[in-house]
């Protein structure tokens, strides 16, 4: 059962990347506006300070600030945190909806979106009992987004599979050799079709969503002590400490221990 948070300072030159995963997301804008774009293109709005949305889980999608900076707040939970036990027979299948059917974004209205910063708040402090009081809060705002839903959101299907599986598959094997074709055939498609969902989805190719996910984990590997660059390198796939340094700096501006040294100081 997974229950976590973290923070993101984005600015309309960096932006969060194409990101999925298999748990849900309580996303909060902090400080400034940020703009949320989901891959399929059924989905795109400004989240303004203040406001909260839901993120299901397995949705493709992508943050950057609408204005200058902002910063913003995230609660990620497995589904297991609303309901333990879905497979008891007294489940009555309130929240599949949220999970599986409904749009890529869901928007919490103030009054409920405050309490993803106060859950936010309890993971980051810790306080004695703080998983059952951010449970609380995590309820507390899901409990709202299902009062809040239209009945068309509430039975409207927003998941990509193919591309979700292309995707999961450089997920899990990012750190070895792959080409368009690997990335293909995990979704039984053609080479040609693959680079047509990629442009089409995310307006990039297979071979670039896999080299911004290689740096991603090179980025959070360099937040770490314990491997130096030379291993970071190798460890995410890259052929060489050089090209992956190079790759580097012209993503970030900044060589891997430029980088390091920054954000460990």
């Amino acid at each position: 059962m997974i229950l976590s948070c973290y923070s993101r300072k984005l600015s309309e030159e960096i932006d969060s990347g194409w990101n999925f995963r298999d748990e849900c997301e309580l996303l909060y804008a902090s400080s400034g506006s940020v703009r949320l774009i989901a891959s399929d293109g059924s989905q795109a709005f400004t989240l303004r300070e203040g406001e909260g949305v839901f993120i299901p889980p397995r949705t493709i999608s992508n943050v950057i600030a609408a204005d200058g900076g902002a910063t913003t707040y995230s609660v990620v939970f497995s589904p297991d945190i609303l309901w333990p036990d879905r497979e008891s027979p007294v489940y009555i299948g309130a929240i599949d909806p949220l999970l599986f059917s409904s749009p890529p974004f869901l928007s919490i209205s103030p009054s409920a979106a405050a309490n993803i910063e106060r859950a936010y708040s309890v993971l980051m402090e810790r306080p004695f009992c703080f998983e059952l009081e951010a449970r609380d809060l995590i309820s507390s705002v899901m409990l709202t987004v299902l009062r809040e839903m239209s009945e068309n959101e509430y039975s409207k299907a927003s998941s990509n599979e193919r591309m979700l599986r292309m995707m999961l598959f450089v997920k899990e094997h990012y750190q070895e050799p792959v080409r368009v074709g690997d990335i293909a055939a995990s979704a039984f498609i053609s080479e040609r079709e693959c680079l047509r969902s990629f442009s089409r989805s995310l307006g990039i190719s297979p071979l670039q969503f896999l080299l911004s996910y290689r740096l991603k984990e090179a980025e959070r590997l360099l937040r770490e002590e314990g491997m130096n660059i030379s291993e970071i390198a190798y460890r995410t796939g890259f052929e060489s400490p050089s090209h992956f340094s190079s790759l580097f700096r012209r993503r970030h501006g900044i060589t891997p221990t430029e980088y390091r040294r920054r954000v460990l100081s």
